[in-house]
């Protein structure tokens, strides 16, 4: 009986001994050594709303080679600039993308898309797409707000956003579809500098 009772004292006295290890790690864990500092309470930065930044529309960098491009493209209209031809610059073809999806703006693709070039590089973007009629002038005004804080503003009206982040300056426009008759934005962007020569 005394075997007994000092076996059930054993296997008391070692599960004391793990619960009490147990508590001391807790405790350990809820207060850790403090450093003196003050921990940094890092806020993250605000996302711009999902589906409006204007360089989705950018699939190849302005100034690439027509060559270069790698989509299959399909010419769509050759226009004469009487102001790109009078600063010297050669009339510009433009061209629309075959054979991969569309760019999306406002989480909608584009209806319309096209690369142009001069002196064989990219050096204008013209796209357009439908928004929904209930949200469309709030969409586009947001979108203008957006990009206008973060370059050099031009036009803004409730159908208009003009403005300059470095080299490109963007036109972009609220207007009515002539397909659908919806709400949509058509938007130009253009890379401001210098043309260079499309070399050999």
């Amino acid at each position: 009986m005394a075997h007994a009772y000092r076996g059930v004292a054993s296997r008391l006295s070692a599960f004391a001994a793990v619960a009490g290890a147990a508590a001391l790690a807790a405790c350990a864990a809820s207060n850790p050594p403090s450093s003196g500092k003050v921990p940094v309470q890092v806020t993250p930065r605000p996302m711009p709303p999902p589906g409006q930044d204007w360089h989705a529309l950018v699939i190849v960098p302005f100034g690439t080679l027509l060559k270069d491009v790698p989509y299959r493209l399909s010419e769509v209209v050759v226009f004469h600039d009487a102001a790109s031809a009078g600063a010297g610059h050669e009339d510009r073809d433009c061209y629309s993308v075959e054979g991969t999806a569309p760019p999306r703006l406002f989480g909608r693709p584009a209806g319309e898309y096209s690369l142009c070039f001069s002196s064989d590089r990219l050096n204008r973007i013209e796209a357009s797409m439908s928004l929904p009629a209930e949200s469309a002038s709030a969409q586009f005004a947001a979108a203008c707000a957006e990009w206008q804080s973060k370059g050099t503003p031009g036009a803004s009206t409730p159908d208009r956003c003009e403005d300059r982040d470095g080299s490109t300056e963007i036109d972009a426009r609220l207007t009515t579809s002539a397909a659908s008759a919806e709400p949509a934005v058509s938007i130009v962007l253009v890379d401001a500098a210098p043309i260079r020569d499309a070399g050999p």
